[in-house]
């Protein structure tokens, strides 16, 4: 066996978390400058005050996201590329660098939030079906209709209302507006609103998550820095045992793409244990649902969480998630296509309007996007090593 052969059952090593380090922190002025609150908020409100049910993400967030990035200059630059409609997967994709070669960090975000398909009419309402994993208890919480116009050829709100989740079932109790029909989407809204202290209140799964990539992007372009930025559709999806119950996007991203990265990174809203208050940073779990989804490797892992201690608080702020179950997202797709998958993201409550308004704070969000952006080191360092 050759040395360059054997260096690929080797993971990294000591060394290889200290260039990685050094590396990350010269980029530390430029994310500093970069990555503020500010910029964070106004991702944030703008994709969260954006309902996209599932399988309409892209219509409906895609032109926010486009204008965010117009506005910050994104496309000034030949290493800021958009596709709508990557590989013909329909899922929209960002590629940053000169492109020569296909980039070896992925980075993904789901688009979409839950929504609810309409059955049929029910006393003043409507039955709907989960076309989420329905975590809604018993209660009330408003919600609209959108219906695709035919004449516009945009979304529309036809309806505003109210949610019911009784007993184990839903049902859409509209205020007024024209009869729903078939093709219709039910989603529950609630306004933002970040208080005095970072708390945020609003629509964030997966808000949080792609502002904190959208953001993070065009700094990777700048940087000159190569990334394949993900923003897939129908991440969410109807309760089960299955991995493709759910992350059908990002299923059709991963089979259009004929790379194998060496480092994939999912960012999601994860729910968070007893020991972490929200404001003291992102949070890194080990592994999905209970091992269901995707599990890090243990060299990966050891080289990650030694990677941002060795950063700092000043830097980055990362904490481990521990114990606490988190569920299922795009990794369950990405895991086709390799092992080497961070979980990523930032912590919160309510993700599915569970008890209260969903909740998460813009700190969080801040130490998110930087991290993505100094991964980027980390990620070029496990390439060369696998170059040998």
């Amino acid at each position: 066996m050759s040395a360059k052969t054997s260096r690929l059952f080797m993971g990294p090593t000591e060394a290889d978390v200290e260039r990685a380090v050094a590396r990350a922190l010269t980029l530390r002025q430029a994310i500093d400058d970069h990555v503020t609150p500010e910029r964070i908020t106004r991702y944030v409100r703008a994709l969260a005050e954006t309902s996209a049910p599932s399988s309409a993400a892209g219509c409906l967030r895609g032109p926010v996201l486009t204008d965010l990035w117009r506005d910050d200059g994104a496309f000034e630059t030949e290493h800021f590329s958009l596709d709508t409609n990557h590989a013909g997967s329909g899922e929209l994709a960002v590629v940053t660098g000169d492109r020569t070669t296909p980039a070896q960090l992925w980075l993904f975000a789901h688009l979409d939030t839950i929504s609810y398909l309409v059955s049929h009419p029910v006393g003043e309402g409507y039955r709907l079906v989960p076309y989420c994993y329905h975590l809604t208890q018993d209660g009330r919480r408003d919600a609209h209709a959108l219906r695709y116009d035919l004449t516009t050829g945009q979304f529309v709100t036809v309806a505003d209302g109210v949610l019911v989740s009784e007993g184990g079932s839903t049902r859409f109790e509209p205020a007024g507006g024209p009869a729903l029909q078939s093709g219709d989407r039910v989603v529950p809204v609630t306004a933002f609103a970040c208080d005095e202290n970072g708390f945020l209140t609003a629509h964030l799964d997966n808000a949080g998550g792609v502002a904190a990539l959208a953001v993070a992007a065009p700094l990777f372009a700048r940087l000159g820095r190569e990334a394949f930025f993900a923003f897939p559709d129908e991440e969410e999806g109807p309760a089960g045992s299955g991995n493709h119950m759910i992350a059908r996007g990002s299923a059709r991203i991963a089979t259009a793409c004929q790379t194998t990265p060496d480092l994939a990174v999912v960012v999601d809203m994860q729910q968070f244990g007893d020991a972490h208050v929200l404001g003291s940073g992102a949070v890194l779990s080990e592994y999905a649902s209970g091992g269901r989804g995707s599990v890090t490797p243990p060299p990966l892992y050891r080289a990650t969480t030694e990677f941002f201690s060795r950063l700092g608080p000043e830097a980055v702020s990362v904490c481990e998630n521990g114990a606490t179950r988190i569920s299922r997202s795009d990794d369950v797709s990405v895991m086709l296509r390799t092992s080497s998958i961070l979980l990523l993201g930032f912590p919160g409550a309510d993700r599915h309007f569970d008890t209260k308004l969903p909740t998460a704070h813009l700190a969080d969000l801040v130490h998110l996007t930087k991290a993505l952006v100094y991964l980027s080191a980390l990620g070029e360092v496990l390439r060369e090593r696998r170059d040998g």
